[in-house]
């Protein structure tokens, strides 16, 4: 289902299912127009968290439609133009490879999105580069080395990419969003050789997935994330607060897992 701008249309929810302490933390939004919205799909950053206040979200990391459709440089910097000031969203920058000189020097880059708190999303089919060490390792050195998250949506790589740039970077933390039900045998073994793996949990359809994952690989393997405005908000969460794991795991699931990552921790 397509979030809703229409006013009385987005239903009110509540996270509280009695878990204490719950606050969700979106690591997938996107703001801004662009080329083919919906009728039903919302572009603005206020109607953004208008959604996030009915459903319960606390905080966001949020991208911009202009970096996805157009110009990174440009998107990014509308991004920061607009959500300057809101406490509670964190910029998402879109990155490109350096060659071509469209963005700042790949060091120069990764130390701005940390010095931001932010994450990277990147867009390598649509946008026409590779995660190949020949195209793009100067990137994910830099971002390795900032322990910048990035976040990659099935979409644009193949698995065999996925798994080459995991092992080239062990310390870059990645996030694979837009998964669907039948991806555990390409997960498993992954998860087994790298801790820098994570997955959106939205749309992870594996009947009792979460539960099966944090038995085997913990809780950590997951981030909280809804695809505003394309998918609605209340599958996700209902993903975690309903979830047969202790209420710790859920709380690690909804933000801890993301404010972690977002902090740029070294070792």
């Amino acid at each position: 289902m397509l979030a809703s701008i229409h006013e009385g249309t987005t239903p009110r929810m509540s996270n509280d299912t009695g878990i204490q302490g719950l606050e969700l933390f979106d690591c997938n939004a996107r703001i801004g127009r662009w080329s083919a919205p919906r009728p039903e799909q919302f572009t603005e950053l206020e109607e953004l968290l208008a959604v996030y206040d009915s459903v319960g979200i606390s905080k966001g990391l949020v991208y911009h439609s202009w970096a996805w459709e157009w110009s990174p440089a440009r998107g990014n910097q509308r991004l920061l133009e607009e959500i300057g000031g809101k406490d509670r969203l964190h910029p998402c920058f879109v990155a490109l490879p350096h060659a071509t000189g469209e963005q700042e020097p790949p060091d120069e880059f990764a130390a701005k999105v940390h010095e931001f708190a932010g994450a990277v999303r990147i867009f390598p089919n649509m946008h026409q580069w590779r995660l190949g060490e020949w195209c793009a390792g100067e990137l994910f050195d830099a971002l390795e080395e900032q322990r910048v998250p990035v976040l990659l949506h099935i979409s644009e790589a193949g698995w065999d990419d996925i798994a080459a740039l995991l092992a080239a970077h062990p310390k870059l933390p990645l996030i694979i969003l837009g998964t669907y039900y039948r991806v555990d045998r390409y997960l498993y073994p992954l998860w087994e050789k790298h801790e820098n793996l994570y997955l959106e949990a939205n749309t992870y359809g594996v009947f009792r997935g979460i539960e099966a994952v944090c038995e085997r690989f913990g809780a950590e393997r997951f981030v909280f994330g809804t695809g505003l405005p394309d998918l609605e908000p209340g599958a996700p969460i209902a993903q975690v607060t309903y979830a047969e794991i202790p209420d710790e795991d859920k709380r690690t699931i909804a933000s801890g897992n993301l404010e972690r990552l977002l902090a740029g921790e070294k070792e």
